[in-house]
């Protein structure tokens, strides 16, 4: 049996068919691959802002954090959340308004103002010295009183319900020294806020006026005359009949050392020391002074000064500095060897004078370039 197989007829295509047929696969390949990019766009738009791609030179252009600046925040964070608990500590003087109350006995309740003399007068028991004692101490002193001859275990309550005026000197480095009036227990942390915190002129550089690493807080026996007269740099720290506290700055606004946050007291002296002041000469980028202060070292110096210069500068420094007699003396150092840290990273001392040693090969070469520039240009030497 034989079956025929008949082939169907072959379909003529013209050219131009032709043409579209092998364009369109590519127009759709196309087609998907920007339908697809547009998606993604869309997607992240929708999803949030993209991950910005930073360079090494947009990052170099970005602002170095100012440690001075978080000094600065961090003072007034913790003015603002200084406790007022030490309220209940607080230690009546003169002009201190009073309530107090015993518990049953309406007609011997009273509200009362310290006099000069810090006493109040109460009655049944008379005159009372209530000056420099807290709240819960007079609470038991009245309490003594009225149960020796009058009451049966009397309850008394002291509250203080007007704080006398106080007045304190802030000076020194301070965006606003001056004398302060103060209500109330104040702690050290909320008087300096009062006094607009600390000054930090020239950062970057490290130039201008800027506080030191500790402020001192002055008590004089005779306090109240003290700050009628005190004016910004005559205060001397350590002068005699003064108390005179030293307190880290770091350690306090840290707020892990909460007892360093002492309570102002009426007359105090809060002064803060301005920061010392050092030299970065030589082969440096951007010679100049820098504050001494958080114990800065030679390398931290030099990095402030913008580096070591390139053309001139070499690692060998020279320090310059007086000793405790005032005699001048040097001492040589290598910033090599202290990035390698086989020689110590030296802190630096108020007056310091750094000098990055310059090479004269470099310093030589340097001076015949911009005498006798080359001209731009590629120049070939011929065989002879």
């Amino acid at each position: 049996m034989f079956i025929e197989v008949k082939k169907a007829p072959s379909t003529v295509i013209s050219p131009a068919i032709k043409s579209r047929a092998r364009v369109l696969p590519r127009i759709l390949y196309w087609s998907s691959i920007l339908l697809g990019v547009w998606g993604v766009g869309l997607t992240g738009g929708c999803a949030g802002p993209s991950q910005q791609v930073l360079t090494a030179q947009a990052l170099s252009q970005r602002q170095a954090p100012n440690p001075n600046q978080d000094l600065q925040n961090q003072v007034v964070i913790q003015a603002t959340q200084a406790s007022l608990a030490n309220y209940k500590d607080y230690k009546v003087g003169a002009e201190d308004q009073l309530a107090i109350t015993i518990y049953g006995q309406d007609n011997l309740n009273r509200e009362l103002r310290v006099n000069g003399q810090g006493e109040i007068t109460m009655p049944l028991v008379g005159v009372v010295k209530v000056a420099g004692m807290t709240p819960q101490e007079i609470e038991k002193r009245l309490m003594e009183l009225y149960d020796a001859r009058f009451l049966v275990n009397p309850q008394v309550t002291v509250a203080v319900k007007e704080f006398r005026h106080q007045r304190v000197a802030v000076t020194g480095a301070v965006a606003k020294p001056g004398s302060y009036e103060i209500i109330g227990p104040r702690t050290l942390l909320e008087v300096l806020s009062l006094a607009g915190g600390f000054i930090n002129q020239g950062y970057p550089t490290g130039g201008g006026a800027q506080a030191g690493d500790v402020v001192n807080v002055i008590r004089h026996q005779n306090a109240p005359d003290l700050t009628r007269t005190v004016k910004a740099g005559a205060v001397q720290p350590f002068s005699p009949k003064t108390e005179t506290m030293v307190i880290n700055l770091r350690r306090l606004v840290s707020g892990q050392e909460p007892q360093l946050n002492v309570t102002v007291k009426n007359g105090d002296v809060i002064h803060v020391p301005f920061a010392g002041t050092a030299y970065v000469l030589g082969g440096v980028r951007k010679p100049g002074n820098i504050a001494v202060k958080e114990n800065i070292t030679v390398s931290q110096a030099v990095a402030m000064a913008g580096g070591v210069d390139p053309i001139l500068g070499t690692n060998s420094i020279t320090i310059m500095r007086f000793d405790d007699q005032g005699k001048p003396i040097s001492i040589n150092t290598n910033l090599s060897h202290i990035i390698a840290r086989s020689e110590p990273d030296l802190s630096l001392q108020d007056s310091d004078v750094v000098v990055v040693n310059e090479s004269t090969l470099k310093k030589t070469l340097y001076v015949i370039r911009t005498l006798f520039p080359i001209p731009s240009g590629s120049y070939s030497m011929g065989a002879y």
